[in-house]
């Protein structure tokens, strides 16, 4: 398959390939399981059809015309179901209509595949989905494929989509991203509508594109933000950045370290500052996570605890344990609202304080990815794998700014997480291509 967007683009434009004929390649390869739970193929070639129809009449939409992608299954695509990783919610009618997040792709000339399978209502940064299945690793298959925007990181690095739609709400975009070795971009909180896609918290979810590249990762951002097209040019400059000293590193493995200590070998040989800071104000947010509760377990009992008790043996017990136990809690909903309000206030004090960083610094994941085994057989190593894997990517969903994942080495399941500022999407990618070409 072709490595990269501007790669096909080429293709397309010497009339080596076709939009059909790439379409139906990749139909012939993927099917339903673990990484797809459904495949839209009359709807795949019927983009493709349209794309190579105006490719042929010398019309071109942009970088995403003609590309086969995966939609993670929250995304309304229309006449079909979006079932979140629940058999509940695949008993659902269809869409009715595209959510505007795939209204775009689709405007785009993008070619929807299909629905990649996920995290059960997205609750989840490890991967497991007892009901469709767990995707492997794209790197060893006996391990978690991170989430819950699983099956779409598997399909990207498994050559079954060109690139993917996933969603991040404590890590979902990154974490998978790290652990299949590709490209996760977390995108500013509220830069891109979330209408349409079923909500975990709607205070914190977010849409991302999953790639092979940094690039075609801002070209999938430029159109999900209803961006001009524009060509991802790299200026020459010197970037200013920031390392923690204070919890990113806790409970590290040291293969994880080793690729971290590698990253910054890079930007300092390529003449980058890089600066050691704590940051006391990571210890503040999860004090205040701790003291009110998180906004995900808010709000995910709002919305799903009635659903949830008429259909429980119905769901993953996991997940609807995290949910239900909330309710059990004593939170109340001035809890909820101090939390919001004291999260605005630390979004805006820490960005005037750490703003004149070009961006922040840390491992995606402070863990190599587990045994789908280990977790699926321990409730405790389930548990335990979890918060260690959203612990440092959810940091940057409260923060409300952008956050890449990009991987150091080749293969390797270890992501460098590059976070900035609210609307510094082009700053992170543009460190994230440093690593990259090397």
């Amino acid at each position: 398959m072709f490595k990269n967007i501007n790669e096909l683009a080429k293709a397309y434009k010497a009339k080596s390939i076709s939009p059909v004929e790439l379409t139906k390649s990749y139909l012939d390869q993927i099917e339903v399981g673990s990484t797809y739970r459904i495949i839209t193929a009359q709807r795949a070639m019927a983009q493709a059809k349209q794309a190579e129809s105006l490719f042929n009449k010398g019309i071109v939409l942009g970088p995403l015309q003609g590309i086969p992608i995966a939609i993670k299954d929250l995304v309304d695509t229309k006449a079909d179901v979006t079932a979140a990783g629940s058999k509940v919610l695949a008993n659902n009618s269809p869409a009715l209509e595209d959510s505007p997040v795939a209204a775009r792709l689709d405007a785009a000339g993008a070619i929807f595949l299909g629905k990649t399978n996920m995290t059960e209502l997205a609750f989840s940064g490890l991967g497991l989905n007892p009901h469709f299945g767990t995707p492997g690793s794209a790197v060893d298959s006996s391990l978690i494929p991170g989430g819950s925007s699983a099956g779409s990181g598997v399909a990207v690095a498994t050559d079954l989509a060109m690139a993917a739609i996933g969603s991040d709400t404590g890590g979902s975009v990154r974490i998978p991203a790290a652990f299949n070795a590709i490209v996760g971009l977390k995108t500013t909180n509220g830069l891109i509508p979330t209408d349409g896609v079923v909500p975990l918290s709607t205070s914190l979810d977010t849409i991302g594109p999953m790639t092979k590249t940094v690039e075609d990762a801002w070209h999938i951002y430029r159109v999900l933000a209803a961006k001009s097209v524009k060509d991802f040019e790299l200026k020459a400059r010197q970037f200013k950045l920031l390392v923690p000293t204070n919890m990113v590193f806790n409970n590290i493995d040291t293969a994880v370290k080793e690729a971290f200590d590698f990253a910054i070998s890079i930007f300092e040989a390529a003449g980058h500052v890089i600066e050691y800071k704590e940051i006391p104000e990571f210890v503040e947010l999860y004090d205040l996570l701790n003291e009110y509760g998180g906004l995900a377990s808010h709000e995910a009992l709002a919305i799903y605890e009635d659903l949830l008790m008429a259909n429980y043996q119905d769901f993953d017990p996991r997940v609807a344990k995290r949910i239900l136990e909330f309710k059990n809690s004593p939170r109340t909903s001035s809890d909820y609202l101090r939390l919001s309000y004291k999260r605005k206030e630390l979004v805006g004090r820490f960005w005037q304080k750490y703003g004149s960083y070009n961006a922040i610094l840390s491992p995606t994941v402070a863990i190599m990815p587990p045994k789908i085994k280990t977790l699926e057989e321990s409730d405790e190593a389930y548990f335990k794998a979890n918060g260690l894997c959203l612990r440092n990517t959810m940091l940057f969903n409260y923060l409300s700014g952008p956050a890449v994942s990009v991987p150091v080495k080749a293969a390797m399941p270890i992501g460098l997480m590059i976070a900035a500022a609210p609307y510094q999407e082009k700053a992170v990618l543009e460190i994230a291509s440093l690593i990259e070409a090397n």
